[in-house]
Protein backbone atom coordinates (compact mmCIF):
# COMPACT_ATOMS: atom_id res chain seq x y z
CA UNK A 1 0.00 0.00 0.00
CA UNK A 2 1.38 3.27 -0.92
CA UNK A 3 -1.45 5.72 -0.33
CA UNK A 4 -4.61 5.50 1.88
CA UNK A 5 -6.87 8.24 3.50
CA UNK A 6 -10.67 9.47 4.39
CA UNK A 7 -12.40 9.98 1.46
CA UNK A 8 -14.33 13.00 3.63
CA UNK A 9 -11.00 14.70 3.52
CA UNK A 10 -9.98 14.01 -0.26
CA UNK A 11 -12.78 13.04 -3.25
CA UNK A 12 -12.15 10.03 -5.12
CA UNK A 13 -12.54 12.28 -7.88
CA UNK A 14 -9.46 13.96 -6.81
CA UNK A 15 -7.52 11.36 -5.42
CA UNK A 16 -7.87 9.56 -9.39
CA UNK A 17 -6.50 13.17 -10.59
CA UNK A 18 -3.80 12.56 -8.42
CA UNK A 19 -3.08 9.19 -9.30
CA UNK A 20 -3.54 10.12 -12.98
CA UNK A 21 -1.09 13.12 -12.59
CA UNK A 22 1.91 10.85 -11.58
CA UNK A 23 1.02 8.22 -14.14
CA UNK A 24 0.27 5.40 -11.42
CA UNK A 25 -0.63 1.62 -12.17
CA UNK A 26 -2.22 -0.39 -9.66
CA UNK A 27 -5.81 -0.57 -8.20
CA UNK A 28 -7.43 2.08 -5.75
CA UNK A 29 -9.69 0.09 -3.34
CA UNK A 30 -12.53 1.96 -1.50
CA UNK A 31 -14.83 0.82 1.25
CA UNK A 32 -17.69 2.27 3.40
CA UNK A 33 -18.67 0.09 5.90
CA UNK A 34 -20.02 -2.67 4.18
CA UNK A 35 -19.66 -1.47 0.44
CA UNK A 36 -16.51 -2.05 -1.37
CA UNK A 37 -15.41 -0.78 -4.90
CA UNK A 38 -12.13 -1.12 -6.90
CA UNK A 39 -10.63 1.45 -9.91
CA UNK A 40 -7.81 -0.82 -11.62
CA UNK A 41 -5.51 1.70 -13.44
CA UNK A 42 -2.62 1.16 -15.85
CA UNK A 43 0.15 4.39 -16.45
CA UNK A 44 -2.71 7.07 -15.19
CA UNK A 45 -5.56 5.51 -17.29
CA UNK A 46 -8.59 4.27 -15.91
CA UNK A 47 -8.70 0.57 -17.16
CA UNK A 48 -12.11 -0.97 -14.94
CA UNK A 49 -13.87 0.13 -12.55
CA UNK A 50 -15.99 -2.03 -9.87
CA UNK A 51 -18.64 -1.04 -7.31
CA UNK A 52 -19.78 -5.11 -5.91
CA UNK A 53 -23.06 -3.74 -4.79
CA UNK A 54 -23.70 -1.80 -7.45
CA UNK A 55 -22.24 -3.46 -10.85
CA UNK A 56 -24.80 -4.30 -13.42
CA UNK A 57 -23.04 -6.96 -15.09
CA UNK A 58 -21.93 -6.89 -18.87
CA UNK A 59 -24.41 -9.82 -20.17
CA UNK A 60 -27.30 -8.05 -18.60
CA UNK A 61 -26.08 -4.97 -20.19
CA UNK A 62 -25.76 -6.47 -24.12
CA UNK A 63 -29.07 -8.20 -23.40
CA UNK A 64 -30.72 -4.80 -22.75
CA UNK A 65 -28.69 -3.05 -25.69
CA UNK A 66 -30.10 -5.50 -28.41
CA UNK A 67 -26.85 -7.01 -28.75
CA UNK A 68 -27.46 -10.63 -27.59
CA UNK A 69 -30.26 -12.42 -26.72
CA UNK A 70 -31.31 -14.20 -23.24
CA UNK A 71 -30.57 -17.43 -24.86
CA UNK A 72 -27.41 -16.84 -25.92
CA UNK A 73 -26.19 -15.11 -23.07
CA UNK A 74 -27.45 -18.23 -20.66
CA UNK A 75 -25.90 -21.14 -23.29
CA UNK A 76 -22.72 -19.15 -22.95
CA UNK A 77 -22.59 -18.63 -19.09
CA UNK A 78 -23.50 -22.15 -19.05
CA UNK A 79 -20.14 -22.88 -21.05
CA UNK A 80 -18.44 -20.75 -18.64
CA UNK A 81 -19.05 -22.12 -15.63
CA UNK A 82 -18.27 -25.84 -17.41
CA UNK A 83 -15.24 -24.65 -18.40
CA UNK A 84 -11.54 -25.48 -15.96
CA UNK A 85 -9.98 -22.77 -17.72
CA UNK A 86 -12.74 -19.62 -17.69
CA UNK A 87 -12.48 -17.43 -19.87
CA UNK A 88 -13.80 -13.58 -19.27
CA UNK A 89 -17.40 -13.41 -21.06
CA UNK A 90 -16.41 -10.65 -23.12
CA UNK A 91 -13.55 -13.09 -24.80
CA UNK A 92 -16.28 -16.06 -24.92
CA UNK A 93 -18.96 -13.57 -26.86
CA UNK A 94 -16.49 -12.54 -29.40
CA UNK A 95 -15.12 -16.38 -29.59
CA UNK A 96 -18.74 -17.34 -30.91
CA UNK A 97 -19.28 -14.75 -33.33
CA UNK A 98 -22.12 -13.63 -31.05
CA UNK A 99 -20.87 -9.58 -30.94
CA UNK A 100 -17.89 -8.06 -32.52
CA UNK A 101 -15.21 -6.20 -30.35
CA UNK A 102 -16.29 -2.47 -31.32
CA UNK A 103 -19.16 -2.95 -30.36
CA UNK A 104 -18.60 -4.94 -27.09
CA UNK A 105 -15.90 -2.07 -26.83
CA UNK A 106 -18.55 0.52 -26.93
CA UNK A 107 -20.71 -0.89 -23.92
CA UNK A 108 -17.76 -1.50 -22.00
CA UNK A 109 -16.99 1.70 -22.27
CA UNK A 110 -20.62 3.48 -21.19
CA UNK A 111 -20.57 0.79 -18.12
CA UNK A 112 -16.93 2.48 -16.99
CA UNK A 113 -18.38 5.96 -17.73
CA UNK A 114 -21.77 5.07 -15.77
CA UNK A 115 -19.58 3.54 -12.39
CA UNK A 116 -17.79 6.54 -12.86
CA UNK A 117 -20.73 8.85 -12.43
CA UNK A 118 -21.66 6.07 -9.12
CA UNK A 119 -18.38 7.39 -7.53
CA UNK A 120 -19.88 10.72 -6.68
CA UNK A 121 -22.02 8.70 -4.17
CA UNK A 122 -18.89 8.35 -2.24
CA UNK A 123 -18.61 10.80 0.50
CA UNK A 124 -17.60 8.96 3.64
CA UNK A 125 -15.35 5.97 3.83
CA UNK A 126 -11.66 5.07 3.27
CA UNK A 127 -9.34 4.51 0.57
CA UNK A 128 -6.54 3.15 -0.72
CA UNK A 129 -4.01 2.94 -3.63
CA UNK A 130 -2.31 -0.83 -3.68
CA UNK A 131 0.29 -2.36 -5.89
CA UNK A 132 -1.35 -6.03 -6.81
CA UNK A 133 1.83 -8.98 -6.69
CA UNK A 134 0.76 -9.98 -10.30
CA UNK A 135 -0.42 -6.78 -12.66
CA UNK A 136 -4.35 -7.09 -13.62
CA UNK A 137 -4.62 -7.63 -17.54
CA UNK A 138 -8.01 -7.12 -19.28
CA UNK A 139 -8.40 -8.31 -22.43
CA UNK A 140 -11.40 -5.47 -23.53
CA UNK A 141 -10.48 -2.40 -21.34
CA UNK A 142 -11.48 1.37 -21.99
CA UNK A 143 -8.04 3.03 -21.15
CA UNK A 144 -9.82 5.80 -20.34
CA UNK A 145 -8.35 9.48 -19.73
CA UNK A 146 -8.94 10.12 -16.29
CA UNK A 147 -9.73 13.71 -16.69
CA UNK A 148 -11.93 12.91 -19.55
CA UNK A 149 -14.29 10.91 -17.54
CA UNK A 150 -14.42 12.91 -14.81
CA UNK A 151 -15.03 15.60 -16.61
CA UNK A 152 -17.89 13.59 -18.36
CA UNK A 153 -19.41 12.55 -14.95
CA UNK A 154 -19.46 16.37 -13.83
CA UNK A 155 -21.01 16.70 -16.92
CA UNK A 156 -24.17 14.55 -16.30
CA UNK A 157 -24.66 15.51 -12.50
CA UNK A 158 -24.92 19.51 -13.94
CA UNK A 159 -27.59 18.53 -16.35
CA UNK A 160 -29.27 17.12 -13.40
CA UNK A 161 -28.17 13.38 -13.90
CA UNK A 162 -28.25 11.11 -10.87
CA UNK A 163 -26.67 7.80 -10.36
CA UNK A 164 -29.26 5.20 -10.71
CA UNK A 165 -28.24 3.14 -7.77
CA UNK A 166 -27.95 5.23 -4.36
CA UNK A 167 -25.89 4.74 -1.95
CA UNK A 168 -26.56 3.93 1.38
CA UNK A 169 -25.86 6.38 4.44
CA UNK A 170 -23.38 5.05 6.71
CA UNK A 171 -26.07 6.02 9.18
CA UNK A 172 -28.80 3.65 7.70
CA UNK A 173 -26.29 0.71 7.81
CA UNK A 174 -24.69 1.18 10.97
CA UNK A 175 -28.56 1.29 12.66
CA UNK A 176 -29.80 -1.03 10.29
CA UNK A 177 -29.91 -4.43 12.50
CA UNK A 178 -29.40 -2.44 15.91
CA UNK A 179 -31.87 -2.70 18.71
CA UNK A 180 -30.59 -0.82 21.48
CA UNK A 181 -33.00 2.31 22.03
CA UNK A 182 -31.34 6.07 21.62
CA UNK A 183 -32.73 9.21 19.70
CA UNK A 184 -31.10 11.71 17.61
CA UNK A 185 -29.18 13.46 20.36
CA UNK A 186 -27.71 10.33 20.95
CA UNK A 187 -26.67 9.58 17.05
CA UNK A 188 -25.62 13.36 16.55
CA UNK A 189 -23.04 12.68 18.96
CA UNK A 190 -22.08 9.36 19.28
CA UNK A 191 -22.29 8.15 15.72
CA UNK A 192 -19.30 8.47 13.86
CA UNK A 193 -18.00 7.43 10.32
CA UNK A 194 -17.81 3.95 10.76
CA UNK A 195 -18.94 3.08 14.11
CA UNK A 196 -21.41 3.49 16.89
CA UNK A 197 -20.09 4.77 20.02
CA UNK A 198 -23.33 4.41 22.15
CA UNK A 199 -24.05 0.74 21.37
CA UNK A 200 -20.41 0.00 22.10
CA UNK A 201 -20.17 1.53 25.78
CA UNK A 202 -20.10 -1.55 28.22
CA UNK A 203 -22.84 0.45 30.48
CA UNK A 204 -25.03 0.60 27.53
CA UNK A 205 -24.23 -3.38 26.66
CA UNK A 206 -25.23 -4.40 30.23
CA UNK A 207 -28.32 -2.02 30.84
CA UNK A 208 -29.61 -3.76 27.33
CA UNK A 209 -28.63 -6.94 28.25
CA UNK A 210 -30.22 -6.38 31.69
CA UNK A 211 -33.64 -5.52 29.95
CA UNK A 212 -33.35 -8.81 27.81
CA UNK A 213 -33.21 -11.09 30.59
CA UNK A 214 -36.33 -9.17 32.02
CA UNK A 215 -38.63 -9.19 29.45
CA UNK A 216 -37.37 -13.02 29.11
CA UNK A 217 -38.52 -13.45 32.43
CA UNK A 218 -41.45 -11.50 32.06
CA UNK A 219 -42.77 -13.66 29.53
CA UNK A 220 -42.50 -16.87 31.23
CA UNK A 221 -44.13 -15.54 34.14
CA UNK A 222 -46.94 -14.27 32.06
CA UNK A 223 -46.51 -18.06 30.15
CA UNK A 224 -47.58 -19.56 33.55
CA UNK A 225 -50.29 -17.35 34.15
CA UNK A 226 -51.92 -18.41 31.08
CA UNK A 227 -51.51 -21.83 31.97
CA UNK A 228 -52.60 -21.94 35.34
CA UNK A 229 -55.55 -19.53 35.12
CA UNK A 230 -57.08 -20.11 38.59
CA UNK A 231 -54.00 -18.55 40.33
Amino acid sequence: MILWGKIKDFSIFSILQFLAAYEKTGVLEIQDFEEYGYVYMSRGRVDAISLLLSDDLLGSRLVSAGVLSEEQLKECMLSYSEEENQEPLGVVLLKRGYTDRETLQDIVNRQTHDQALQLSNWTSGTFKFVLPDRPVHFPITPSIDVQNLLLEASRRLDEGERPRKAKLKVEEEICATCTIECSDEIKERFLKNDICLWRNMPTIQKEHAFKSVKRSRHSEDTQESDDLPFL
